[in-house]
């Protein structure tokens, strides 16, 4: 679990340094403005291009990264190229820090810490964290004398200017995905429906496996009101007689609603899949469920795996249900991470589902695959209903000879372990 955990955090790191060196790049293009030392530079319009696809990451830490990275490169140039003293070096340095501080400062407290985030909000909020930015460092350079009106109004314009433009590049990006998943509406609506039918295959699975308890329910009732009829108890014996009467009447309800929906989602009738679309499928649908409960998490999938799988709908269950488990582990905490892993050897396919949630209490472990066992109540505090981690430890039993443990650390996070044989999974 650990290991995953690590994964997440140096490809989130990664991003966050990658940002750092292309603003510290782009702080050596500019030109200075307003005072000695402030320099209108493409650095502080590629930071609001950098947060607005990076909502995920906590802006503090990008902020910092840029914070170190950018000054410091500016004060390297200005002491090698521009002859300047170590000094002012130093100066316009901090002013840098200053700026980039100040501006992710008020961006963290403004938008990223808002439970509703939209386009509007976010233009707005740049504009105001590009002026006060660009405000308190003039300040600082100026060693906090009163501003005039026309600088006031400069930077002003400068802030406007410069987010507007920021934006105007990066909304069209994103408005061009849209657009590009809108033209791949029919591919989601197939998604979705591989994800339902999988819910309901699975229940129907279980249904199939009722039918054996009811049967069983039956025989019992049956074979008591034999006994109850034997010492002469009439009422308690058609007591008897009507329990086992309408017992089988829902065991045929329940085979009929299995038959109505076996034909449905019949195997014979499905063209298999291959991991690559399953793990699309799967990812592209918990994807939305995320954005739904406006979530902060960073869904990360590691495939190595390159086989075609006919029960594809029981896997998707398996796979489905961890996610979701791991996105309401997660819940409302900022810089959520879920990584979906896939391995396999000769003769097993390895399946682990990391996140770093708030884990799950040592005196449960024992519990979590137990039939009826839930930590989930919905608003009325009735227990959940799904399918439950102990129908998934079934369907990973039962269907590929499968097992599955889990590895968790409350307040660090969770990883379940899926272990299927590889040759019922391809057949």
């Amino acid at each position: 679990m650990l290991k995953n955990l690590n994964f997440l955090r140096y490809r989130k790191y990664q991003r966050i340094i990658i940002a750092a060196i292309c603003v510290a790049l782009a702080s050596q293009i500019g030109t200075s403005a307003f005072t000695t030392g402030n320099t209108i530079a493409l650095s502080a319009f590629l930071l609001p291009v950098f947060l607005y696809f990076n909502q995920d990451l906590n802006p503090l830490q990008l902020g910092l990264a840029i914070a170190i990275a950018s000054p410091v490169f500016r004060g390297f140039i200005l002491l090698v190229s521009n002859g300047a003293t170590a000094s002012n070096a130093l100066t316009y340095t901090i002013a840098d820090i200053i700026f980039f501080t100040c501006y992710v400062f008020l961006y963290y407290l403004i938008y990223w810490l808002r439970s509703f985030q939209n386009n509007v909000a976010f233009y707005f909020t740049i504009i105001i964290c590009d002026y006060f930015a660009n405000m308190t460092e003039i300040a600082f350079l100026n060693h906090f004398s009163a501003f005039s009106f026309n600088t006031l109004q400069g930077l002003f314009i400068l802030a406007f200017a410069r987010s507007t433009l920021a934006f105007l590049i990066a909304f069209p990006i994103r408005y061009f995905q849209f657009l590009t998943v809108n033209s791949e509406s029919h591919e989601r609506q197939y998604y979705h429906f591989i994800w339902v039918a999988s819910a309901v295959k699975s229940e129907v699975y279980f249904m199939k496996k009722t039918i054996n308890e009811i049967e069983q329910v039956t025989k019992n009732a049956y074979q008591l009101n034999q006994r109850l009829k034997e010492k002469g108890l009439p009422e308690e014996q058609a007591m008897a007689y009507k329990i086992a009467q309408n017992v089988h009447e829902i065991k045929h309800s329940y085979q009929n609603l299995i038959k109505g929906l076996g034909d449905y989602f019949d195997d014979q009738s499905n063209a298999p899949m291959t991991m690559m679309d399953i793990l699309k499928i799967v990812v592209d649908y918990s994807q939305m469920i995320i954005r739904e409960k406006q979530a902060h998490i960073n869904l990360v999938v590691q495939n190595h795996v390159d086989i075609t799988i006919p029960r594809h709908f029981y896997l998707v269950t398996i796979l489905s249900n961890l996610i979701i488990n791991g996105i309401d582990a997660i819940g409302t905490k900022r810089n959520g991470e879920l990584l979906i892993k896939v391995t396999a050897d000769s003769r097993h396919v390895f399946f682990s589902v990391t996140d770093n949630g708030s884990g799950i209490p040592k005196n449960l472990l024992p519990l979590i695959f137990k039939s009826g066992f839930s930590t989930k109540f919905d608003q009325f505090g009735d227990i959940y209903r799904g399918i439950g981690l102990s129908n998934v430890k079934a369907i990973a039993e039962e269907q590929f000879a499968g097992k599955i443990t889990v590895d968790s650390t409350p307040n660090v996070g969770t990883t379940f372990f899926v272990t299927l044989d590889r040759q019922k999974l391809i057949s």
